[in-house]
């Protein structure tokens, strides 16, 4: 499926950023201790896991210390500054603390940029993975059939705008990913600017404006904030959203609403942006490599709505995320039971995420997380899928920096498309369906091992593919 390209990078962020959400909860707790994997984190209470109050930012609602005085008049190292630089305009991720990066003051450098506004990041990603099931074949159909191994680079430069002129807390981000894969027609060699854009808070947050060129899936759904570290033939949870439309891969040029109650809890995001081909992710990669084009063939405009619900986690309340999202797209697509080509694409997905439990009175615990989406069975090949998952931040007290999770995803081929394949006496499959495990370890600081084992029932439409047991594992960087 041509859904694989994106989706298996996205699986290696997904545990990635899951992670990095729980270092910063960790490091609000002790920051001192922050270097030490050993450290436990319970000296004061925590950040939220999720960008506080409402989509649309990841700065986060710190609740009251219980550092002692004595700890809390202490001054912070510099890399505790250079955060308010980190990139704000990806708003449905939080990224790592500048001080849980392998090189917090970078020689110096980092320190010399925020002087001037700057601010830079940096994050390689090296994966393996492999079907133990050893389902090997000459000619490869999913991610991991035969050893696959990967890499990708992304890098981040942020400048603070309100030093010419802008509102505050406006910030322009300008990033660029490189990737490469042995296995090609899952996981394409690309060098394309990913970010071109600026994130500008109004009114106290109430409004907040984001344009550019940024892929929806940075500002929509809520795919990293998910709940589970997990990865499959097909992906980590439902790939409906980019049958619609949704940008994936690379940006589209976007302008972005978001509105916020009093409270900053209740939301209401809107978009205006371009689909990306309705080709397919692959296509949409070859048609914009560079991820500057404005236009690329066949795809239209695309209008994305969320209304949502978010609370931080505070010593009082626990974190939750409810949302329900729309997409209406003008592009025409192909419908497999008609030649006239139908002249839009919709879908809907309905989600939420729970904090179950609060041992520590933080971030830390037990969540839930689901997913529901659909779209018409017509012209979309997956057009149904649900996925449940469970993740605990912080399994363990020795192990503040860590998570656990375990989820189950079951996507439905569209069986319109089914009928097609049968009439040719095809073996299509009715549904794909993936259960993963997965641990994600802080190593070193700025370092992470991440480490899944997903059992894939149907890893291939058609024809017909014995069942995928794959093994994967991740190490990723952050500088």
């Amino acid at each position: 499926m041509s859904t694989q390209s994106y989706l298996y990078k996205t699986a290696l962020a997904v545990a990635a950023g899951i992670v990095f959400q729980t270092a910063q909860t960790a490091y609000a707790a002790d920051p001192a201790n922050a270097s030490d994997t050993r450290a436990p984190a319970a000296a004061s209470l925590a950040q939220s896991a999720f960008p506080a109050n409402g989509a649309g930012t990841s700065s986060m609602a710190t609740a009251p210390s219980l550092t002692p005085a004595a700890a809390a008049s202490a001054a912070p190292p510099p890399c505790v500054g250079y955060s308010q630089y980190t990139t704000r305009i990806e708003v449905a991720t939080v990224p790592l603390p500048v001080c849980l990066r392998v090189a917090p003051e970078l020689g110096g450098v980092r320190g010399a940029m925020a002087e001037h506004g700057f601010g830079f990041g940096l994050v390689s990603m090296l994966g393996y993975a492999y079907d133990l099931n050893g389902n090997n074949a000459p000619k490869q159909a999913y991610n991991g059939q035969d050893p696959t191994y990967n890499q990708t680079t992304n890098v981040y430069l942020t400048y603070d705008l309100s030093r010419i002129g802008f509102s505050q807390n406006a910030q322009f981000t300008l990033s660029g990913s490189w990737a490469t894969s042995t296995y090609r027609s899952a996981n394409p060699h690309v060098a394309t600017m990913t970010i071109f854009g600026i994130d500008q808070p109004l009114f106290d947050r109430r409004i907040e404006l984001i344009y550019g060129f940024i892929p929806g899936i940075r500002l929509f759904y809520g795919m990293t904030l998910g709940g589970n570290a997990s990865t499959s033939a097909l992906g980590p949870q439902s790939v409906v959203p980019f049958q619609a439309g949704m940008s994936a891969s690379e940006p589209t040029p976007t302008f972005n609403v978001i509105m916020r109650s009093p409270s900053l809890r209740f939301y209401d995001s809107f978009a205006v942006t371009r689909s990306m081909s309705p080709e397919g992710i692959l296509k949409d990669i070859d048609y914009n490599p560079s991820g500057f084009r404005l236009s690329v063939p066949g795809a239209r405009a695309l209008f994305i709505n969320e209304l949502g619900y978010k609370r931080a986690a505070s010593p009082t309340e626990s974190s939750m995320w409810l949302r329900l999202g729309t997409l209406y797209n003008t592009s025409s697509y192909t419908r497999f039971n008609s030649a006239t080509p139908s002249s839009n694409n919709y879908e809907f997905y309905v989600a939420g995420t729970w904090q179950l439990t609060r041992p520590w009175h933080d971030a830390r615990g037990l969540y839930v997380d689901s997913k529901f989406d659909w779209s018409p069975a017509d012209r979309n090949a997956l057009n149904r899928a649900v996925q449940v998952s469970a993740f605990y931040i912080g399994p363990f007290a020795s192990r503040p920096f860590d998570m656990l999770a375990v989820g189950i995803t079951k996507s439905l081929y569209s069986g319109v498309l089914r009928d097609v394949y049968a009439s040719y006496h095809a073996d299509p499959a009715a549904y794909t369906m993936a259960y993963t495990a997965s641990y994600a370890a802080r190593v070193i600081r700025g370092a992470y091992l991440i480490s899944s084992l997903t059992y894939t029932k149907n890893p291939v439409f058609a024809p017909h593919h014995p069942d995928a047991l794959l093994l994967q594992e991740t190490l990723t960087f952050t500088f």
